[in-house]
Protein backbone atom coordinates (compact mmCIF):
# COMPACT_ATOMS: atom_id res chain seq x y z
CA UNK A 1 0.00 0.00 0.00
CA UNK A 2 2.88 2.40 0.59
CA UNK A 3 4.03 1.97 -2.99
CA UNK A 4 1.00 3.83 -4.36
CA UNK A 5 1.69 7.20 -2.62
CA UNK A 6 5.36 7.02 -3.63
CA UNK A 7 4.47 6.29 -7.24
CA UNK A 8 1.94 9.11 -7.24
CA UNK A 9 4.52 11.51 -5.84
CA UNK A 10 7.07 10.55 -8.51
CA UNK A 11 4.44 11.03 -11.23
CA UNK A 12 3.54 14.48 -9.91
CA UNK A 13 7.19 15.52 -9.82
CA UNK A 14 7.67 14.33 -13.41
CA UNK A 15 4.63 16.25 -14.58
CA UNK A 16 5.69 19.40 -12.74
CA UNK A 17 9.18 19.31 -14.23
CA UNK A 18 8.16 18.29 -17.75
CA UNK A 19 10.45 19.34 -20.57
CA UNK A 20 9.67 22.28 -22.77
CA UNK A 21 7.66 20.72 -25.60
CA UNK A 22 9.96 22.20 -28.24
CA UNK A 23 12.79 20.20 -26.67
CA UNK A 24 11.16 17.06 -28.06
CA UNK A 25 11.12 18.30 -31.65
CA UNK A 26 13.96 16.94 -33.75
CA UNK A 27 16.08 19.01 -36.11
CA UNK A 28 14.53 17.31 -39.16
CA UNK A 29 11.17 18.96 -38.38
CA UNK A 30 12.79 22.42 -38.45
CA UNK A 31 14.78 21.57 -41.60
CA UNK A 32 11.61 20.46 -43.40
CA UNK A 33 9.70 23.63 -42.45
CA UNK A 34 12.63 25.88 -43.40
CA UNK A 35 12.97 24.07 -46.75
CA UNK A 36 9.28 24.67 -47.53
CA UNK A 37 9.82 28.36 -46.80
CA UNK A 38 13.11 28.54 -48.72
CA UNK A 39 15.04 29.86 -45.71
CA UNK A 40 17.94 28.73 -43.55
CA UNK A 41 17.57 27.69 -39.94
CA UNK A 42 18.16 30.62 -37.62
CA UNK A 43 18.89 30.17 -33.93
CA UNK A 44 16.03 31.32 -31.64
CA UNK A 45 13.58 31.85 -34.52
CA UNK A 46 10.09 30.35 -34.33
CA UNK A 47 8.89 27.99 -37.07
CA UNK A 48 5.25 27.13 -37.69
CA UNK A 49 3.49 24.31 -39.51
CA UNK A 50 -0.32 24.47 -39.61
CA UNK A 51 -3.19 22.72 -41.32
CA UNK A 52 -6.09 24.40 -43.06
CA UNK A 53 -9.41 23.16 -41.71
CA UNK A 54 -13.07 23.39 -42.65
CA UNK A 55 -12.33 25.05 -45.99
CA UNK A 56 -15.59 25.70 -47.86
CA UNK A 57 -16.07 23.90 -51.17
CA UNK A 58 -14.79 25.92 -54.11
CA UNK A 59 -11.95 27.61 -52.21
CA UNK A 60 -8.40 26.83 -53.24
CA UNK A 61 -6.34 26.60 -50.02
CA UNK A 62 -3.13 24.65 -49.36
CA UNK A 63 -3.60 21.75 -46.95
CA UNK A 64 -0.50 22.66 -44.94
CA UNK A 65 0.95 26.15 -44.43
CA UNK A 66 4.27 27.29 -43.00
CA UNK A 67 5.71 30.36 -41.32
CA UNK A 68 8.73 31.73 -39.52
CA UNK A 69 9.31 34.69 -37.22
CA UNK A 70 11.26 36.04 -34.26
CA UNK A 71 8.27 35.56 -31.96
CA UNK A 72 5.46 33.03 -31.67
CA UNK A 73 3.00 35.63 -32.99
CA UNK A 74 5.18 36.57 -35.96
CA UNK A 75 5.48 32.91 -36.98
CA UNK A 76 1.70 32.56 -36.75
CA UNK A 77 1.15 35.71 -38.81
CA UNK A 78 3.64 34.45 -41.40
CA UNK A 79 1.83 31.15 -41.85
CA UNK A 80 -1.44 33.00 -42.37
CA UNK A 81 0.27 35.16 -45.03
CA UNK A 82 1.57 31.94 -46.61
CA UNK A 83 -2.02 30.66 -46.79
CA UNK A 84 -3.15 33.86 -48.58
CA UNK A 85 -0.14 33.85 -50.90
CA UNK A 86 -0.47 30.24 -52.06
CA UNK A 87 -4.27 30.02 -51.89
CA UNK A 88 -7.33 32.23 -52.10
CA UNK A 89 -7.22 35.54 -50.27
CA UNK A 90 -9.54 34.25 -47.52
CA UNK A 91 -7.54 31.07 -46.74
CA UNK A 92 -5.96 32.61 -43.64
CA UNK A 93 -9.34 32.32 -41.92
CA UNK A 94 -9.23 28.52 -42.12
CA UNK A 95 -5.79 27.91 -40.61
CA UNK A 96 -5.72 25.89 -37.41
CA UNK A 97 -4.02 23.05 -35.56
CA UNK A 98 -0.62 24.72 -35.53
CA UNK A 99 2.70 23.44 -34.32
CA UNK A 100 4.93 26.41 -33.48
CA UNK A 101 8.34 25.79 -31.98
CA UNK A 102 11.47 27.82 -31.30
CA UNK A 103 14.65 26.51 -32.90
CA UNK A 104 17.52 26.24 -30.45
CA UNK A 105 20.92 25.34 -31.80
CA UNK A 106 22.16 21.87 -31.02
CA UNK A 107 18.94 19.93 -31.65
CA UNK A 108 19.14 16.20 -32.31
CA UNK A 109 19.98 14.79 -35.70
Amino acid sequence: MELFPATLLVLLVLLATALDESGCVIRAWFVAVAAKLGVKLIKNAYYARCNTRYVPPGMNCPGVVFGMGWTHGQAQSAERAYARLFGDSQCDRYVGHCQIYRFKKGRGK
